[in-house]
């Protein structure tokens, strides 16, 4: 029979060989010690889940700020479709007649004016064809200087021209009605190319 496997122990064991006595000052220092630790430890952490949190709040609300930011602008675009069908009958159909219908109390008030600085120099005010009725209508009742109304066939309703010595005078609300037309036709334009490159 052979002998038995001895090991070596690498172990150390810190056993006091006698029993240890502390003072009271040793265990409050030990203690406080202790304490120390403890309270620096749980800061750190503290300090570290504070930054954890933090991070994770802002690419939150950069997350949801990315969100509203596409939904504003497809909300944008959903409202602006809607409302084209409505801009085009307003400008088609609207604009226009309220062109029409605003020229005589314009061409008044602008007529007004040239009056009072005309003295006695005639006015000759050139108006659209079949027109004559509504601005006669709208010069009841007020004093104005020599006038001279002329229908022509090279105005439309909506424009109306002022002469009187070498001075004239246009008002074309046809004109001006069709910018604004062009100028909603191109932002529709713009909205849809941009929509596209989104």
């Amino acid at each position: 029979m052979g002998q038995p496997l001895k090991l070596e122990v690498f172990e150390t064991v810190d056993v006091p060989e006698s029993p240890v006595f502390l003072l009271p000052e040793d265990v409050e220092e030990i203690r406080l010690n202790a304490y120390e630790r403890g309270y620096v430890a749980g800061w750190d952490d503290c300090g570290h889940q504070t930054q954890e949190d933090d991070n994770s709040r802002r690419a939150a609300i950069a997350r949801q700020v990315e969100q509203l930011n596409f939904t504003y602008h497809e909300a944008r675009g959903h409202v602006l479709q809607a409302l084209e069908p409505l801009f085009e009958a307003l400008l088609g159909a609207v604009l226009p007649v309220a062109a029409r219908a605003s020229i005589v109390p314009l061409a008044v008030e602008q007529l007004l004016p040239l009056a009072h600085a005309a003295a006695e120099a005639p006015i000759t005010l050139r108006i659209a064809s079949g027109s004559r009725a509504a601005y006669e209508a709208a010069f009841d009742g007020l004093v104005l200087p020599p006038l001279e109304v002329v229908e022509v066939d090279d105005l439309q309703e909506g424009q109306v021209e002022f002469t009187f010595g070498t001075s004239e005078s246009r008002l074309d609300l046809n004109h001006t009605a069709e910018t604004i037309q062009r100028a909603v036709e191109r932002f529709y334009q713009i909205q849809t190319e941009e929509s596209r490159r989104a």
